[in-house]
């Protein structure tokens, strides 16, 4: 287990503090603002071990990673590839017919994320 020093220990603050869906560089950034600047390889370091650690969470959309908190309870992703938002869902119905799949394959289930992509509301209604 790696030691939580203080800069990663200021990463994890900054994100269990929101729901938000964070990238390196907002964090950074809100480091910065929060009167820690830390620099941009030691935040990408300091997520990386964090959720190694299982301490937050990351997604790998297209461009990047983002990160949350791990102590929300399971759900899903819509992710608009127009304006970058992120909703949380989750459905009972698709986490049953994962496990039936699972089951038909004798396959154990460790985890898994479910990204949904395409366009929010608001980037719909502008026709984006």
């Amino acid at each position: 287990m790696q030691k939580l020093t203080a800069q990663r220990q200021a990463i994890l603050n900054v994100i269990n503090q929101s729901d938000r869906h964070w990238d390196a560089d907002a964090v950074a950034d809100a480091l910065k603002e929060g009167g820690t600047p830390v620099g941009i390889a030691t935040v990408y370091r300091g997520l990386a071990a964090l959720a190694d650690q299982g301490l937050i969470l990351s997604i790998q959309l297209a461009d990047k990673k983002r990160y949350e908190r791990a102590d929300k309870a399971h759900h899903d992703h819509l992710v608009c590839t127009s304006c970058g938002d992120i909703e949380e869902f989750c459905k009972p119905e698709i986490e049953h017919l994962q496990d039936l799949v699972a089951k038909e394959n004798n396959f154990q289930i460790q985890g898994h994320q479910l990204l949904i992509f395409g366009n929010c509301k608001a980037c719909a209604v502008k026709g984006l």
